[in-house]
């Protein structure tokens, strides 16, 4: 399986260079929606460089630790969506399948969203719509590494390997990948992945 390491000095520049092309397009939005988790801080940094404060979050499941984790996304509303006759900005990470763009435009529309445009840092040519607006698409299927998933994408791909110790294997991925600017202290990451085996995941 490949992979693709984004640091987080990257990713922030990918989310800043999203959120122009946002701005050069002049679309006016009332609203933005974050799929959490994976689209919680590029949607909090395209809210912050639109200046739009209302920002609303759908929590949804598909992929999860080893890869798809449901058959269809589950996505789940915790909060009132006042996006009623409004124009619609739904942010995510990665539009891989498309299937959870598309769920959540669903719950929007049902919430009486007047227009939804969409928004992701990475589009995998794959997937069964393109968004609105993205930064790179990806022609090849690879699994996309953020760094504020760091320690669940790790705990995952250790425990795919079967090697033993999570926590060895998962130095022994930091360091095929060349990683350099790792954000969590060696004993973190250790307690971390502990936490992870305990639970279950």
């Amino acid at each position: 399986m490949e992979i693709l390491y984004i640091s987080w000095n990257e990713a922030i520049k990918l989310c800043y260079e999203l959120a122009e092309k946002i701005l050069k397009s002049n679309s006016d939005f009332d609203v933005i929606v974050a799929i959490s988790r994976g689209g919680l801080i590029p949607a909090r940094i395209i809210s912050d460089t639109l200046g739009l404060y209302d920002l609303y979050v759908i929590n949804s499941r598909f992929w999860g630790i080893g890869g798809m984790v449901f058959p269809e996304p589950v996505v789940k509303v915790t909060q009132t969506l006042n996006v009623k006759d409004k124009n619609v900005l739904v942010v995510d990470e990665v539009v891989d399948t498309g299937k959870t763009m598309l769920k959540a435009m669903e719950v929007l529309k049902k919430f009486g969203a007047k227009d939804i445009k969409t928004a992701a840092l990475h589009y995998k040519a794959r997937s069964i719509i393109t968004p609105d607006f993205y930064v790179k698409k990806l022609k090849k299927w690879v699994w996309i590494f953020y760094p504020w998933s760091f320690c669940e994408t790790l705990y995952s791909l250790a425990k795919s390997r079967n090697k033993g110790s999570v926590f060895e294997t998962a130095l022994d991925i930091i360091e095929e990948l060349k990683i350099s600017d790792v954000p969590i202290s060696s004993e973190g990451l250790r307690s971390s992945l502990i936490t992870y085996v305990k639970r279950g995941l």
